[in-house]
């Protein structure tokens, strides 16, 4: 009777948590063939799950480290991973139930414990772009990464970091343009340092599309400028 109380709790447990169908949220590939993957287990609880899973492709050995210390609620998904490397890597998460945030969460341990790091967000501005995620977080190394905020009436906010994304800096730099701005488009990033921000007035139709800025760091973010 004991044995048979014991498969039935285990197979409750497997059965509500973590063996239901996973959802692959964001995926990273890293050095030497190496895969790591944010996905979430949707439950009978309510709250969602989230692991990190490790593959090694060449060898098909796979490592899964679940995101069991901190709660998720609805209105708060984790939304993205970035990692430095096999065992320093940060996730992602924005919402808010009764307030917008935006929250960054880091690992040196390969996603077995985690811990909040203050990175400066900001919820102002377009509400995309002010959001922490792929699109506005990136290390270019084991030291150097950066956060774009938001880009409002000429003055671009953004976020750095020189050790490792334990500690960062917001900053804000003027930018005169003689285009009306009022949104980022978008952001991409390059591992020697660049970043390229498309910018515009809003539009929703791609007929509206007014002419874009062009506005780069070349620098890892120390510094931008408007190409002209």
């Amino acid at each position: 009777m004991k044995k048979k109380l014991i498969l039935w709790v285990f197979t409750f447990i497997s059965t509500n948590i973590w063996c239901q169908t996973k959802t692959v949220i964001d995926e990273q590939y890293l050095a030497k063939g190496k895969l790591v993957r944010l996905i979430s287990y949707y439950t009978n609880d309510e709250n969602k799950h989230y692991a990190v899973e490790f593959i090694n492709r060449q060898s098909n050995d796979t490592i899964v480290n679940y995101i069991d210390s901190i709660q998720h609620a609805h209105c708060s998904p984790i939304n993205s991973i970035f990692f430095i490397n096999d065992s320093i890597g940060f996730f992602t998460e924005s919402g808010g139930c009764y307030a917008s945030y935006d929250w960054l969460f880091r690992t040196k341990d390969k996603g077995k414990t985690w811990k909040y790091v203050e990175s400066g967000s900001r919820t102002t501005g377009n509400s995309e772009y002010c959001r922490l995620g792929n699109k506005t977080f990136y290390m270019f190394n084991e030291l150097k990464g950066i956060i774009i905020w938001n880009f409002l009436e000429g003055k671009l906010t953004y976020s750095l970091t020189s050790d490792g994304g334990i500690n960062w800096e917001t900053n804000s730099q003027d930018i005169s343009t003689k285009a009306k701005i009022n949104e980022i488009h978008d952001i991409s990033y390059s591992a020697d340092g660049q970043v390229t921000l498309v910018c515009g007035e809003k539009y929703i139709l791609e007929s509206d599309r007014k002419k874009v800025t062009i506005i780069q760091s070349n620098n890892l973010g120390n510094s931008f400028s408007q190409l002209k």
